[in-house]
């Protein structure tokens, strides 16, 4: 417990750091240059102290591990294109709406059974939707973001649940963070060499500068995926979602800290709603 718990304080520190360095770098030098020193470092822990346990992956089991962490860079891509112009206070509330799908999922095809299920889904529809209708409302929010949002929260969620089967079979959490990385960082590339122009050439010029807030990005998501990793290791993904409300919670309040998101009151309802839903989930596992 003690490892999602850490896992979800890092991942709120990584989102401000998103933030913050995506509003002065190109994009995708950040994200290139992030999983490059993510995928390095995990490489060398598998070398170093599981070698041994890559012979015992099925090519079956690799292919799942793939699938998940395609899924899982699909998320990432989506959450930094929608991140570039959204706030920290929006990326919080679809963190929140990841925990539903799973927690679908798991109701209908894993016979997780949630005794108030439909009302704690009701809430959160209700809830999720008010607060949409208010920021389109409010012309706070873009098609394109809602769309990026959404997609990233599925992304996140598919990845989470796929990943959570893998590790059921006693495969190393290292050797997922580090695939998942690794199709990060190669993702970036043939999306950059398909289309150079997504990398200004003055780009290059800058990365000295990115250097340090790079490195400390990579230790944060490094340790934040990992320790994630290890806690879905012995429990289930919607306990490991349930927990990792603390991100979207310090999330918004980073959002309202360092970036002034302005809320109204019926955002707070509405933010509320989803929260009294997500909480019911949470009570009534059974």
């Amino acid at each position: 417990m003690i490892f999602l718990i850490l896992s979800s304080i890092l991942y709120a520190f990584n989102n401000l750091l998103w933030k913050r360095t995506l509003s002065e770098f190109n994009l995708w030098i950040v994200i290139g240059s992030r999983s490059f020193l993510t995928s390095v470092t995990g490489i060398s822990i598998i070398l170093l102290f599981y070698f041994d346990a890559i012979q015992t992956i099925h090519s079956g089991t690799l292919i799942s591990i793939i699938c998940a962490s395609i899924l899982g860079a699909l998320g990432l891509i989506c959450m930094i294109l929608a991140l570039k112009k959204g706030s920290l206070a929006q990326l919080g509330v679809f963190n929140l709406i990841i925990v539903f799908f799973i927690a679908s999922y798991l109701y209908f095809f894993e016979n997780i059974l949630v005794q108030n299920y439909t009302i704690a889904s009701l809430l959160i529809i209700v809830g999720f939707g008010s607060y949409i209708f208010q920021i389109q409302n409010n012309n706070r929010y873009s098609f394109r973001q809602l769309v990026l949002f959404i997609m990233m929260s599925f992304f996140f969620a598919a990845s989470s649940l796929l990943h959570w089967y893998n590790l059921k079979q006693a495969i190393p959490a290292i050797i997922s963070v580090t695939i998942q990385e690794l199709v990060v960082f190669l993702s970036v590339v043939v999306l950059v060499l398909s289309k150079p122009s997504l990398v200004p050439q003055k780009g290059y010029f800058h990365f000295k500068k990115i250097v340090i807030p790079i490195v400390l990005m990579s230790v944060i998501i490094f340790a934040a995926v990992w320790t994630g990793f290890l806690g879905l290791q012995y429990t289930n993904p919607l306990i490991s979602a349930l927990i990792s409300l603390v991100t979207p919670i310090l999330t918004i309040l980073f959002g309202v800290l360092f970036y002034k998101d302005k809320w109204s009151y019926f955002s707070l309802l509405a933010l509320l709603l989803i929260i009294s839903g997500v909480y019911l989930i949470n009570l009534e596992i059974i």
